[in-house]
């Protein structure tokens, strides 16, 4: 409870900062993806050896996502007993491309490729990074989510 309101906290101070009065203007082209959605696969592989993948939720791993009207979002991660939060705006460009401007931890811009397979089934491809030899070091790959509304 105390690290959701903390998120909560931290997802006020940069909005208020970054945001000017349209931070909260509902953006009516990403309506389809507002609310809430957990991931019932997240699957990771490395780019360098496609036989080399693993399912993060089927690990007992969760990551669960909100999406404000505004494009807002607040994803968290929770693996191996750690929390990881992000947050950022949701963009849509063109039919089949959503843009993830992450604004914290650190800045970033994502690109996956998206299906709705119906209202409340969301499944997106991107690229990201994962240490899978457990070295402290992450290794480039490519994440493949199922995400579910909740």
């Amino acid at each position: 409870m105390r690290r959701r309101w903390v998120g909560l906290m931290v997802v006020t101070v940069l909005l208020s900062v970054c945001g000017g009065d349209d931070a909260f203007k509902a953006d009516a082209s990403i309506a389809a993806f507002v609310g809430d959605w957990r991931a019932s696969a997240l699957v990771l592989t490395s780019s360098f050896n496609a036989d080399l993948s693993v399912d993060l939720i089927e690990l007992g791993s969760s990551f669960d996502i909100n999406i404000q009207p505004s494009g807002h979002y607040t994803a968290i991660l929770v693996f191996a007993g750690q929390g990881q939060t992000e947050l950022g705006q949701l963009l849509l460009s063109g039919s089949s491309t959503v843009i993830l401007d992450r604004e914290f931890p650190t800045p970033s811009r994502d690109i996956p490729t998206l299906l709705f397979e119906g209202p409340d089934r969301l499944i997106l491809d991107g690229d990201t990074e994962f240490d899978f030899n457990l070295d402290g070091t992450a290794e480039p790959a490519l994440a493949y989510f199922e995400l579910q509304r909740r």
